[in-house]
């Protein structure tokens, strides 16, 4: 059981997983229990997931993780799970045991009405500490839009809109064009 007010070491946090079988994001010391995503989201991450698998089958340089998949952000001493990710060449892991990467090349994340905000913006500054991460999406759930901020040079980031399911997204760190009519494939709006 999480005490709230505890701040836990990061073995304690990796403990906790083990033993519960159950994800938590770690806040440099604070646990957060990661919720169930709705159908709609669950839908969007696995579409997301099949298109990016297939987008990058002769890209055999690229790998794709889901939603289970750690990322660590050594500066602020977290842990989050995004609900997908490409990296390119190995996984870099921070330390074995925590089975967590910091080398994301693209992060995807699905919005959700508890998480939008931090989502859309604190979490993105958070990402952006990691040098190997250019390009950032967000999917909403409740109509066909998905956002993405991507690294131009160093310090400059660009991002764009795309609404309706007759409209591709356009991956620029990976050079693939995803239709949200498959993204969003079986999604009740």
């Amino acid at each position: 059981m999480l005490v709230a007010s505890k701040k836990y070491s990061v073995a304690e946090y990796l403990e906790i997983e083990r033993r519960t079988g159950e994800k938590h994001e770690f806040y440099n010391g604070k646990l957060t229990p990661m919720a169930g995503g709705t159908i709609s989201h669950n839908r969007i991450a696995r579409n997301i997931l099949i298109e990016l698998g297939k987008a990058l089958a002769s890209k055999p340089e690229l790998e794709i993780f889901g939603s289970d998949q750690k990322v660590y952000l050594p500066k602020f001493n977290f842990y989050l799970y995004p609900d997908a990710l490409v990296i390119a060449g190995r996984p870099v892991q921070v330390e074995e045991q925590a089975d967590a990467i910091t080398n994301p090349l693209l992060i995807v994340e699905v919005l959700s009405k508890s998480t939008k905000q931090y989502d859309g913006g604190l979490k993105f500054i958070e990402y952006k500490s990691l040098p190997s991460f250019r390009e950032y999406i967000l999917l909403r759930q409740d109509v066909a839009e998905a956002s993405t901020m991507y690294r131009e040079e160093p310090d400059v980031w660009y991002s764009y809109e795309v609404e309706g399911l007759d409209k591709e997204l356009w991956l620029r760190t990976i050079d693939e064009r995803l239709p949200l009519s498959a993204i969003y494939n079986k999604v009740e709006f």
